[in-house]
């Protein structure tokens, strides 16, 4: 069972890679969990290098020998490769994985909005570890209100110029954070225009229907700035 201070500690992890990033990637929460990981979670500060963090994990195959290429991780790297007219083919996105997504001192930031890693989205699993929560709804409840606190103030002091904010399903929690945004419905995507940039909102990188979608979403993107 964790104590309240190690909950704490755990519920300010924000993410991985520069908070100083031009592009942020925000979604939901990160998928696995389980007392091991939550134990490793322990030895995280608030921002963490992505593979540093995944050593202290126990997770190298990211970052390591063949350097496997994670789902949801493509295609942020084809992204950011297209924003930044690289070339994306599959040893592109496995360089760009591996050696700058997520990095300390990099160009981006992989956040979340819930802070610890789910086996899905819709389970909970923590009832004997964490019992200050008895249910996934109990947990959204008290924590999401101070999560997004924390991520507008984030967002208002590092002003990073790209927000994209992935998983369709969660829209409407996206908005929360950009309260004073006002979005634009543009071809399966919405849309946002700030003073430092631009917020948009599409489907999971992984979803069916994000497939072929990502060279018009770096376009649009270019567009809006």
């Amino acid at each position: 069972m964790f104590e309240n201070s190690e909950i704490d500690h755990l519920l300010n992890f924000v993410g991985y890679g520069d908070k100083n990033a031009d592009t942020w990637f925000l979604g939901m929460e990160e998928g696995g969990g389980g007392e091991d990981n939550l134990r490793a979670r322990m030895g995280f500060s608030q921002f963490e290098d992505n593979y540093e963090a995944h050593k202290k994990l126990g997770i190298l195959k990211f970052h390591e020998g063949k350097r496997t290429i994670q789902r949801t991780w493509r295609g942020m790297s084809v992204l950011s490769l297209m924003l930044d007219d690289k070339p994306f083919g599959t040893e592109a996105v496995r360089q760009h994985q591996a050696e700058l997504l997520g990095r300390a001192g990099s160009n981006t930031l992989l956040c979340e909005l819930m802070p610890l890693p789910k086996a899905s989205i819709g389970s909970w699993g923590y009832e004997e570890l964490i019992p200050q929560f008895d249910s996934r709804e109990s947990y959204y409840k008290t924590v999401m209100p101070g999560r997004i606190t924390l991520l507008q103030a984030l967002y208002a002091e590092h002003r990073p110029n790209v927000v994209v904010a992935y998983g369709k399903a969660f829209w409407s929690s996206y908005k929360q954070v950009f309260r004073d945004v006002t979005f634009t419905q543009d071809d399966g995507f919405e849309i946002g225009r700030t003073e430092q940039g631009v917020i948009v909102l599409c489907g999971h990188f992984t979803a069916r229907t994000m497939n072929g979608k990502l060279p018009g979403l770096a376009a649009k993107i270019k567009a809006y700035m």
